[in-house]
């Protein structure tokens, strides 16, 4: 009987520490298992690359929107020297929207690019920054599969 004790808080305490490791926005772009994209990019070689890292988990569908389907999210390409970002994820009423901005990519390796992509679109999954090695990671880098922290915030979530 002490045993059983002793083994129900470290496992009330393994569970409550893998959540506090996940990373999570609160909010994504998914209905119904999937999102629904429309708009383009200069990137687009780097944003189908993206999408195809995400769908490669098979839980959440990423596809292009159509005549018969609700635009969950939008991506564009901004030229702007008044921010320091690279990529922005912006969570709307209606279509959410994903900003590449040209003003840096257009310096940047194509990994670097799809690093952006991967990064931004991960937000629209509701994945948050995590850690190095990870797609997730704040800051951008050459790192375009993902990560292990990557793929367990998303199957935590999903």
């Amino acid at each position: 009987m002490r045993k059983k004790l002793l083994i129900l808080p470290l496992l009330a305490f393994m569970f409550f520490a893998s959540v506090a490791q996940a990373h999570f926005l609160g909010y994504d772009s998914v209905d119904n298992g999937e999102i629904r994209w429309g708009g383009s990019t200069v990137y687009s070689s780097q944003w189908n690359s993206a999408i195809s890292t995400w769908n490669g988990l098979d839980l959440i569908d990423i596809l292009p929107d159509t005549w018969w389907t609700f635009q969950d999210l939008t991506v564009d390409d901004v030229n702007r020297s008044d921010v320091t970002w690279t990529g922005q994820y912006t969570n709307s009423v209606g279509s959410d929207e994903i900003d590449l901005n040209r003003y840096y990519l257009d310096n940047d390796t194509s990994a670097q690019q799809q690093n952006t992509a991967t990064h931004e679109l991960g937000h629209s999954l509701g994945l948050a920054h995590s850690f190095s090695g990870n797609v997730m990671y704040y800051a951008q880098t050459f790192q375009t599969a993902l990560g292990s922290h990557d793929q367990s915030d998303y199957d935590y979530l999903w």
